[in-house]
């Protein structure tokens, strides 16, 4: 007892000096807007793989940070991250909502925890990034914004992890709520006022590239609309309103817009200045072209450290040496090289600014960044409206022959309408069209064949002549566009009477205002599902029903998410509502342009017109294997994916819609009865799944007798090791004993036992039974005998779980260095957190853990670096025809070699032949298991 106590203290004080810590925190109280946390902010250059629990865990880790310095900047390549760590004290005598806000948009991987110190616990922890969807952010904002809720009294250690190939900004600010708002809402407002005179100035020097037929408008407005997208894409603007959902652009777009703006920009002072054009000024043009088209290719040969270094440098290259250029003719007396000058400059230093500031190279506040950006609009608006002004003569030479080409077409009174005009005859015959039509459907006046070209173009011509005549015909229509597109535009019709002709029909078309938009999106709107943009269940229903009436061939399918409700318990709503966005845009991904909906919580159904049973098969196995292979990741949860595919041949539903959901719906659940990841076709001929529903209520029973009553069965299986002198190893099965006698393996009954709540107490029973018969049979071989124990994931996840053993250990006298419990892969994925504290737990029992089924999924291979394993038992799918098929045999090969290097010993199962033998012995394995050594045998035959 005194051994007990003295061991709890010293573990009390192990810890309390674990989480001492030089850095002193910041005191705040409620009544701070904004502020800083650079003056207590710590920072630390780590590999990219150590994580928050190393910190917490490590106090080497943990005291490694050292404070900031003035000016500190940090540069990693695409192996490290830089951490960033700072300790708040809330003292105010009310719960306030803060803001933790790190400004650099372009980071690839930011993660936030937040430790409370009071409670000694992880209170959140938030990943996101630019290399995420946007829409997974915890808030909306371009930066990184994570709301913190402080509890008077509260003390609070921030780690902020960043991950990004390049230079890192070391700045983290703290805003109260209701002030971050106002001030990020002055500044988009702002923004979008600046990025709009911008975008107008691009539409004005593309007005005049086209009336002028200059080329120096046209380099111009490529270079506003490549420096607005810069500008987007430095701000963060971009992501959240250009590529939302496209996270990869977001690595290389910055160097292809810089490289492309450079190049614009070189071509718009070589036109603007014509003694540029001359030697030695060429020279200087071709080295600044290479190096803009250097950095604009930079994303295929650099990576990111390079790219940031080939940014700057290229980037101040041409933009100090264009500057010079226009000073030297400045000097030169040359006039227009004056003005350029001076608002070159002008130019140049708000944009070499804004460019250190976006990089973290310059603090600056948001009023100074938004200074700048006006500045930067104002000289560029200067340098345009100068060379406008300079081709005036010319633009008024270029009007007059406009003008008089447009008098030579307006003999017609319906070629000055800025509107696509044809006339009809009242039978419908096509006549005749202005210039604007040809160009509203696409196609050129010879290419146009006047015959039925009205009811080709309207197909509800007559229905729109008829409502003429009673003087009620619709604002829009239906336009078929020749080149097969179908498009609802504005329509206006009017009737006039031509002598040679008799009554002819003017009809108008154009695009639709931005009333009658709004309303057909409306109708579009009330037809999706407002979570995952898919159609809704009365959507989608209309478009089966009118399929079925066209009696064409097709199938149905329905795709149910088993996990969804596990992922809402175990994370929260908003977890759930992400998983379901993200599977809708997968099956949309791979549907393409099929109507897919979704018919209730995580049920999703989708047609696939003129596709029979068998290619319907292909693209449901397409569809199982996206999700399968799928993890949602949602702050610490790591979610692996079950879903189950029922299918329907169209046609077998008579044409009735509720017929054809009702019979898909039970193919689904037939397959969901089967187990996870099942495809099931329609069969009018099977019994319903409630029968199947049925047969799980009997295992369940079934298995509750046999706990109860000890009518499970313990077999085991021997794991060979070449040496003889090594430790015998081999693994307890269960199986069930049925009534004729026959054994029934645990997979047939553990499903439906999980589904009970019973497969923990199976775990306890394996050790109770296991545990006494060793007891019972102590010899030589038992007593070196390594046996391997499978666990389920409600004793990983049971904290009480790991006492029990202990108490079964000693109750009958085991040591536990022969006992070896086996965690399957998925389970550790899933529960990575209890499944490391309890290895910790075993491994103070004197205990062994293996990880089972390794490479079964998309587990990475850190998952080794994280678990503190004995063992690894590689996954039968890769060991089968490991010899014969290449794949299978890299991957096998790669497993083995970095559990070795991980001094984890791997685990060859399903051993079937000699070949299969010694493939793996060659690579290294030195355990085997399989049928080809020896088959499971009962308990007490095993040592016969």
């Amino acid at each position: 007892m005194n051994a007990r106590c003295f061991i709890m203290l010293f573990g009390l004080l192990l810890s309390w000096c674990s989480q001492a810590h030089y850095a002193r925190s910041l005191e705040l109280d409620q009544h701070f807007e904004q502020r800083s946390l650079r003056d207590v902010l710590h920072v630390q250059i780590t590999d990219h793989a150590l994580e928050v629990e190393d910190f917490l865990l490590n106090p080497a880790h943990h005291h490694a940070f050292t404070p900031l310095q003035e000016r500190q900047k940090a540069q990693i390549n695409a192996q490290e991250a830089v951490w960033l760590f700072a300790r708040l004290h809330y003292q105010g005598d009310q719960p306030l909502t803060t803001i933790l806000y790190y400004d650099f948009p372009l980071a690839d991987q930011v993660t936030l925890t937040l430790f409370d110190r009071g409670q000694q616990r992880v209170i959140h922890q938030l990943h996101t990034g630019s290399d995420y969807p946007f829409s997974e952010r915890v808030l909306p904002y371009p930066g990184f914004a994570f709301p913190l809720q402080l509890e008077p009294g509260q003390k609070v250690d921030v780690f902020l992890k960043v991950q990004d190939a390049g230079l890192v900004p070391l700045q983290l600010q703290l805003w109260q709520q209701e002030i971050f708002l106002a001030e990020h809402s002055k500044k988009n407002i702002l923004e979008g006022i600046l990025f709009g005179l911008l975008l107008a100035l691009v539409l004005f020097n593309s007005y005049l590239a086209l009336r002028r037929r200059k080329l120096l408008y046209l380099m111009q407005a490529g270079f506003y609309g490549s420096l607005l997208l810069v500008l987007a894409t430095l701000s963060g603007q971009a992501f959240a309103y250009l590529w939302p959902t496209q996270p990869e652009i977001n690595s290389a777009i910055l160097y292809v817009l810089s490289g492309l703006t450079l190049v614009f920009l070189n071509q718009f002072t070589y036109q603007a200045l014509s003694s540029y054009q001359q030697r030695p000024w060429r020279w200087l043009f071709i080295l600044n072209q290479l190096l803009s088209l250097l950095l604009l290719f930079s994303p295929l040969f650099a990576d990111g450290a390079l790219r940031v270094q080939l940014l700057l440098i290229c980037s101040l290259v041409v933009l100090i040496s264009n500057s010079f250029i226009s000073f030297i003719h400045f000097l030169q007396g040359h006039l227009a090289a004056r003005f350029f000058a001076l608002v070159w400059l002008c130019l140049l230093l708000c944009g070499g600014l804004l460019m250190l500031s976006e990089f973290g190279l310059l603090p600056l506040p948001f009023l100074w960044k938004d200074l700048l950006l006006i500045a930067l609009i104002l000289s560029l608006s200067l340098i345009s409206f100068h060379y406008h002004s300079q081709q005036d003569a010319t633009g008024s030479a270029y009007q007059k022959d406009t003008f008089a080409i447009e008098h030579a077409y307006a003999q017609a009174f319906f070629q000055q309408s800025n509107k696509a005009i044809f006339i009809t005859s009242d039978r419908g015959d096509f006549l005749q069209a202005n210039h604007l039509f040809y160009k509203f459907i696409g196609l050129s006046p010879h290419q146009v064949v006047k015959t039925q070209l009205v009811q080709e173009l309207l197909p509800d011509w007559e229905r729109l002549y008829q409502d003429m005549l009673e003087g009620t015909v619709p604002s829009a229509a239906t336009l078929n566009y020749p080149s097969g597109k179908e498009e609802a535009v504005a329509i206006h019709i009017e009737s006039a009477e031509v002598s040679e002709l008799g009554k002819v029909l003017c009809v108008s078309l154009a695009p639709l205002s931005a009333e009658e938009t709004s309303r057909l999106e409306q109708q579009k709107l009330n037809q999706l599902d407002t979570l995952t943009g898919l159609l809704n269940k009365a959507a989608f229903t209309e478009k089966l029903q009118q399929f079925l009436q066209t009696n064409s061939v097709g199938t149905l399918l329905q795709i149910n998410v088993l996990d969804f409700q596990r992922v809402n318990q175990q994370a929260e709503q908003a977890a759930g509502d992400a998983l379901l966005r993200q599977i809708a845009s997968k099956l949309q991904s791979e549907l393409n342009d099929l109507p897919v909906a979704r018919l209730t919580a995580d049920t999703f159904v989708a047609l696939l017109p003129n596709k029979g049973s068998q290619e319907a098969f292909v693209q449901a196995y397409r569809l199982l294997d996206q999700l399968r292979g799928y993890r949602f990741i949602w702050n610490e949860h790591i979610f692996r994916l079950h879903s189950s595919i029922g299918m329907l041949n169209i046609q077998q539903a008579d044409g009735d819609t509720k017929e054809a959901l009702k019979m898909v719906a039970q193919a689904c659940s037939q397959a969901k009865s089967k187990g996870y990841n099942r495809i099931h076709l329609y069969n009018p001929e099977e019994l319903p799944v409630e029968a199947d529903n049925i047969e799980q209520t009997l295992w369940q029973h079934r298995v509750r007798q046999a706990l109860a009553n000890n009518q499970l069965v313990l077999n085991v299986q021997s794991i060979q090791h070449p040496d003889a002198d090594q430790h015998t190893h081999c693994e307890v099965l269960l199986r069930y004993k049925a009534d004729a006698g026959h054994l029934i393996p645990a997979e047939n009954f553990l499903g439906a036992a999980k589904q009970a709540q019973l497969s923990g107490l199976i775990d306890r029973w394996v050790i109770e039974n296991y545990f006494a018969w060793l007891n019972q049979h102590q010899s030589s071989q038992t007593e070196t005998l390594q046996s391997h124990i499978n666990l389920t994931a409600d004793s990983i996840t049971d904290a009480d779980f790991i006492d029990f053993v202990a108490l079964k250990l000693k109750q009958y006298n085991i040591d536990g260095s022969n006992l070896c419990f086996e965690i399957n892969e998925y389970i550790a994925v899933e529960y990575l957190s209890a499944t490391v504290n309890f290895i910790r737990l075993a491994h103070q029992l004197g205990c062994k853990v293996c990880l089972d089924n390794f490479g079964c999924g998309f587990s990475t291979f850190n998952l080794l670096r994280q678990l503190p394993l004995d063992f690894l038992k590689l996954d039968p799918a890769v060991i089968h025809n490991a010899a014969s098929d290449p794949l299978n045999h890299a991957i096998a090969r790669s497993i083995i070699d970095i559990a070795k290097s991980s001094k984890v010993e791997p685990i060859a199962p399903h051993i079937e032949d000699e070949q299969c033998y010694q493939l793996m012995r060659d690579y290294g394995v030195r355990y085997f298991q399989g049928h080809y050594f020896a088959k499971p045998c009962l308990l007490t035959e095993a040592f016969l």
